[in-house]
């Protein structure tokens, strides 16, 4: 494919490279299919050589089956992008750069067989001269990619091994860790232009608009200085203009260019600010910068922003230092999930889906979304989104889990990275912490690596260094945490409880659920429990195998250390252990959800906790992870069970005592604990009753009490309501505004309820299908499968969407469950449902114990 493009003396023009290019191997594994050898692929750019592959045909889904051993030649391999663009020469004193936004990862860049430049970092921008290369009429721009894997190797070769979890060398390449396998993600070591490219040509350009902004103690004044960072000819001037949320004339300056630079500050009296989502709204004035030389514009700039403040409470307290973010002078108590690539393939991750998946986030009531450290730094979409929506954004610096070297050309690299990334994020007003990594510092206190590396340096210089000195020159208005989970300190174990945020994963590794009771932390940062996908999402992957222990290809599908055994041991002391199938699928996404929102819930009644981020949102292919949100987009049990768990407003059950319990009241009895998060005070009417598993009422109690804004109360429930007679026969139901809330004095599996029976009514009533479910006897956490129901109504099962999951209903009550499509078009009037479709798609606990 041929572009044209011509420029002017004045105007910096921009000519986007996107498109289709020719893709070609250059050499690599002996495995390398015979098909690609010879091949000059079509590969959209930006792209990567895979989905250039699977574009062709030439490789499988790496997502299925066994796919992904098929394609691990690909990161082993070299690669040629090429492509022409006829070309006008450059009017007199104007210069021609071509800018890539991202290349994976090392590369030359040749234009007419001329080398421009090279990369070796995943996560750069670079920008090369190239106006002596480029002749009047056709030029041909190539970029070649050399084996990121094989780079990798070699510097470890080189420096010597360093640490991490993986017996891969992630660690010695500045690339996406995850990229090397991890405990939720496949090995696809990716290569290609996977960011935009393009020609500029100018006289004068404006690099980038870094707006600071700076509230009065009252929050009567903001102070936004506008740093406009140019390349401009002497005594070229910067106009910037801040437009309010209504479109008028906020404020406006002129500065003249002093090097590369110039600073203007700009003062808005009675600014609207900018909230998180639930503690007010989310207006953005958008700031303009205009770059003239001689009374030409020589290039224009916009970003919006906006005008809120933050910072972190760190103040002592009985146990140690809370840890707390602070928007616009008010504590925010977090309910947040970690964020990993939303696929191993980043361009298949459209800004379209991403914002989908911040909207789950959203829709179950989270305010915060943490950028792990093993991937990628986050898009402009995204920040773009989280800035609409009000959801606060914690981005770690891309550090996860290992030792890095910090030699002079990788200390340059991550200095560089670091420099753009602060610079291109800090409009955004959802970005509210930078963090210096993921668990390297635990890695260095528990991990052993003392033994391994020696007097050699492990990446300390640039959590406590580097990075500081970068924030320090470019952002100092926002707060930063040198790695997490961080005690305060450097030789202070991470792990601690005392300060700073924790990582809680001694349950899931070692522990039943109920020990999340042991702690009391400051903010959780990752806590998290394994379950498999939507069954229809594993289904499409497992080549007829029936997901389950037996399944070759579930294991495949599972990459957490020893995850079969500890979904094992997670079921036993609850439930008993399904073999295979529909029940173990079943139960093992329910022990997932009550696994989290338990800890959640507890989490949440501690006044100490200023915040839970589960681990993790969303995942990178079809997978038994951590995740609340399957890859194909659908909702796993877990995310219903953190819709409530997170609620702005929660009632929940929590014994009086911390550490785990079944006792019949809770150890030393039971509170009724109140989470308040909103902005306004709340007094709910709360019903406790104690009833049997025959539904008959045994004991009841009202309450009410009074939750100030930001408050948490806990109440004692009378114990002649909370204790029980029968710990075997017996629950606590508890209703609060509507919505209810359970407490069991035994497991599943020690209780001796009726065999489940329920009454179906199923109908498609203005456009939604209506599952309505009668309980018979007890039905506890019912729910209904929607992406079960998609194929027998013609659908695919990522089209529909359930109102609701996990409900528990005593003997006679009624439930309905709504099933709409997520694009919201009608459904048609319901075919028939067999009930063999029914009984997969409506579930409930009381199954998988009888």
């Amino acid at each position: 494919m041929t572009l044209t493009t011509q420029a002017t003396a004045a105007t910096a023009t921009r000519l986007d490279l996107a498109g289709v290019w020719e893709l070609s191997w250059a050499g690599g594994p002996d495995d390398a299919p015979p098909a690609v050898r010879g091949a000059a692929v079509p590969a959209q750019v930006p792209g990567e050589v895979h989905t250039a592959l699977l574009a062709a045909g030439l490789i499988p889904d790496p997502d299925s089956g066994w796919g992904e051993l098929a394609q691990s030649w690909v990161g082993h391999s070299q690669w040629v992008y090429r492509r022409s663009v006829h070309w006008s020469a450059a009017a007199p004193g104007a210069r021609t750069d071509l800018v890539a936004d991202g290349l994976d990862t090392v590369a030359e860049v040749l234009v007419n067989g001329r080398l421009v430049g090279a990369a070796r970092d995943q996560h750069l921008a670079h920008r090369w001269p190239v106006g002596d290369a480029l002749r009047p009429g056709d030029n041909v721009v190539e970029v070649r990619f050399a084996s990121a894997w094989d780079a990798a190797r070699e510097h470890e070769r080189a420096h010597g091994p360093l640490p991490s979890p993986y017996d891969e060398p992630y660690a010695h390449v500045r690339k996406a860790a995850a990229n090397f396998g991890w405990d939720w993600g496949p090995h696809f070591v990716t290569a290609g232009i996977w960011r935009g490219i393009r020609l500029e040509t100018y006289t004068g350009r404006i690099e980038h608009v870094r707006p600071l902004v700076r509230l009065d103690a009252d929050h009567g004044v903001a102070h936004v200085t506008a740093h406009v960072r140019v390349d401009a000819p002497a005594g070229a001037r910067v106009r910037v203009e801040l437009a309010d949320p209504a479109g008028g004339l906020a404020a406006a300056g002129t500065g003249v260019v002093a090097g590369d630079e110039v600073a203007i500050t700009l003062l808005v009296v009675g600014p609207e600010l900018w909230w998180p989502v639930g503690l007010g709204g989310q207006p953005r004035y958008l700031l303009r910068a205009e770059l003239d030389h001689g009374g030409t514009t020589l290039d224009t700039a916009s970003v919006h922003i906006g005008l809120r403040s933050v910072a972190l409470d760190e103040s002592p307290d009985d146990a140690g230092t809370r840890w707390a973010l602070v928007v616009n002078g008010r504590p925010v108590r977090v309910r947040g999930y970690n964020w990993i690539p939303d696929d191993t393939l980043p361009s298949r991750a459209t800004p379209a889906r991403v914002a989908a998946r911040i909207d789950q986030a959203v829709a179950g009531n989270a305010n915060l979304l943490r950028v792990w450290g093993g991937g990628h730094f986050a898009t402009e979409e995204f920040l773009e989104a989280c800035d609409e929506r009000g959801v606060l954004v914690w981005h770690d610096f891309l550090f996860a889990c290992a030792a890095y070297c910090e030699d002079g050309d990788m200390t340059a690299l991550v200095t560089a990275e670091a420099e753009q990334a602060v610079a291109r994020m800090s409009a955004h007003p959802s970005l509210v912490l930078w963090c210096g990594g993921n668990e390297t510092v635990l890695g260095r206190h528990h991990w052993g690596w003392a033994d391994q590396l020696g007097t050699r340096g492990w990446g300390a210089a640039y959590y406590l260094d580097v990075l500081p000195s970068v924030l320090a020159r470019l952002d100092p208005t926002r707060p930063y945490l040198p790695n997490s989970p961080w005690s305060g300190t450097l030789d202070r174990d991470p792990l601690a409880d005392t300060h700073g945020p924790s990582h809680l994963w001694d349950a899931w590794n070692a522990a039943d659920y109920v020990h999340y009771r042991d702690h009391d932390p400051a903010f959780v940062a990752e806590m998290g429990w394994c379950g498999p996908a939507a069954w229809t999402t594993l289904e499409r992957v497992l080549g007829g195998e029936t997901p389950g222990p037996d399944s070759p290809l579930t294991r495949h599908h599972l990459r957490a250390i020893d995850g079969l055994h500890k979904l094992t041991r997670g079921l036993q002391p609850h439930l008993p252990t399904p073999a295979a199938g529909p029940d173990w699928h079943f139960a093992t996404q329910l022990v997932q959800a009550r696994a989290v929102a338990a800890g959640v819930e507890w989490l949440r009644s501690r006044d100490r906790c200023a915040g839970v981020v589960i681990w993790q949102l969303n995942d990178c292919w079809p997978a038994i992870s951590w995740s609340a949100v399957d890859h194909a987009g659908i909702e796993k049990p877990l995310w219903h069970a953190l819709r409530h768990s997170f609620a702005p407003r929660l009632a929940t059950v929590q014994p009086v005592r911390p550490g785990p319990t079944h006792d019949p009241a809770g150890d030393a009895g039971l509170v009724l604990a109140l989470v308040n998060d909103t902005s306004t005070a709340w007094q709910p009417d709360v019903v406790v009753r104690r009833v049997g598993l025959d539904g008959r009422e045994l004991a009841r109690t009202r309450l009410s009490v009074p939750c100030e804004p930001g408050a948490v109360v806990r109440t004692a429930i009378d114990p002649s309501v909370a204790t029980c007679g029968d710990p075997a026969a017996e629950l606590l139901v508890v209703e609060a505004d509507g919505t209810r809330t359970t407490w069991t004095y035994r497991p599943d599996r020690d209780l001796s309820p009726l065999p489940p029976s329920r009454r179906l009514d199923v109908a498609v009533v203005e456009g939604a299908l209506r599952v309505a479910v009668t309980a018979v006897t007890l039905l506890r956490d019912v729910c209904v499968f929607a992406d079960r129901l998609a194929e027998p109504l013609g659908l695919r099962p990522a089209d529909l969407v359930v109102d609701d999951a996990l409900v528990t209903l005593l003997p006679g009550e009624r439930h309905v469950f709504r099933v709409t499509r997520r694009d919201g078009r009608p459904l048609p009037p319901a075919a028939s449902l067999q009930d063999a479709v029914l009984d997969l798609a409506v579930r409930s606990a009381g199954e998988l114990t009888t």
